[in-house]
């Protein structure tokens, strides 16, 4: 099985696990390539035709993203 892989400012390398837009944001969550209990969260920003990811500074945005992710996932698991 393949995956996209990105390699994070700790020059640690980490699988794409999810991708989700949340209030027209789109967020990654990442899951360590080598410790699958490393998980991030990074919001995708753009910048000159770039995507940057980033580190969430408020904890507000990250419980929120984490909140909706869950509810997400509950209704697919539902739906199955």
């Amino acid at each position: 099985m393949e995956y996209d892989v990105v390699t994070l400012e700790n020059n640690k390398d980490y699988i794409i696990f999810e991708a989700l837009v949340y209030e027209n944001n789109k967020y990654l969550i990442l899951s360590n390539k080598e410790d699958n209990k490393d998980i991030v969260l990074r919001k995708v920003v753009e910048k000159d035709g770039k995507e940057y990811l980033n580190k969430l500074d408020n904890e507000k945005e990250f419980a929120e993203v984490m909140a909706f992710y869950a509810e997400k996932d509950k209704k697919e698991e539902e739906n199955k």
